[in-house]
């Protein structure tokens, strides 16, 4: 089947179709750099960590404590969100600037294909392959956690499998967050790199300066960024993990918490603000 065919199948709708759905993932997945890195950060980084820690314990189990105590989890599930973040804006910086920076884009809108159509399949495709290696690469943190960690007291803080499974799905969407924002960004500068610095520098920087700062006659301005947003629904079990932003140490939120209906309208807000960007943006390029 020709790149032609997939553009033109089900051209009257702005839905896209599986073929061009799966014509998407494709040439996503044929960009082995983009992939290899997207593997790195998402099922690597998880098995060098919990590799390096079980190779200490083993070394000296006195010292340094089992691979899969509960303060590991955190931090494991803490550097996947930050490094995982990233990797999703890059994806989605990608997706969304492929056709252009192939000279592809002017092709499929000779066929005819609605851009909506051409853009709404990005999603997917996108979303297909950064969630199934997060979800691969976080079934090793809960694995090692559940099985190589040492029996704990009945008082102390443990990792219940319910504990994992809300880790998970906050995870899976901060992705969906970090992929989303980049698409539209990426959509909307019609280029990856800038787009992928500017959320790199919103994620390792601006938000956990705003989360550490109440300012007094902006508040509800520091709530409106997604990271703080995000940041209140963090499970209790990734609490503490070590980040790589400023300090290096867990993140704590200095300002006063926000509603769960705020927070919703926050996260909600920017996943369809930025994906009506991205399509407009689509909808309106020349050419």
């Amino acid at each position: 089947m020709t790149q032609h065919s997939l553009a033109t199948g089900g051209r009257g709708s702005w839905m896209p179709t599986w073929p061009l759905i799966s014509a998407k993932f494709l040439e996503l997945r044929k960009r082995r750099v983009l992939t290899t890195v997207t593997v790195a950060f998402t099922i690597a980084l998880p098995v060098t960590f919990y590799g390096i820690r079980l190779i200490y314990h083993l070394g000296d189990p006195a010292r340094y404590a089992p691979a899969g105590a509960p303060d590991a989890f955190a931090t494991a599930g803490t550097v996947m969100d930050e490094f995982g973040f990233i990797i999703a804006t890059a994806l989605g910086a990608t997706a969304g600037t492929a056709d252009l920076t192939d000279g592809m884009f002017r092709h499929l809108v000779i066929t005819g294909r609605p851009r909506l159509a051409l853009y709404l399949a990005r999603i997917p495709a996108g979303l297909s392959i950064l969630l199934s290696l997060a979800a691969a690469g976080f079934t090793v943190a809960c694995l090692v956690t559940a099985f190589l960690g040492s029996p704990e007291p009945a008082s102390a803080v443990t990792v219940s499998p319910g504990d994992m499974i809300h880790s998970g799905l906050w995870l899976e969407l901060d992705l969906v967050i970090g992929f989303t924002v980049g698409l539209g960004l990426g959509s909307l500068m019609g280029q990856r790199t800038v787009p992928v610095i500017l959320l790199i520098v919103l994620e390792i920087i601006i938000t956990p300066a705003l989360a550490d700062h109440a300012l007094p006659h902006f508040i509800n301005g520091e709530r409106l960024v997604v990271g703080v947003a995000l940041d209140q629904l963090k499970p209790a079990a990734l609490a503490g993990g070590t980040t790589i932003g400023p300090g290096g140490g867990p993140r704590e939120l200095h300002i006063p918490p926000m509603p769960t209906w705020a927070m919703i309208t926050v996260i909600v807000g920017w996943i369809i603000g930025w994906s009506a960007i991205g399509a407009w943006k689509m909808a309106t390029r020349d050419a």
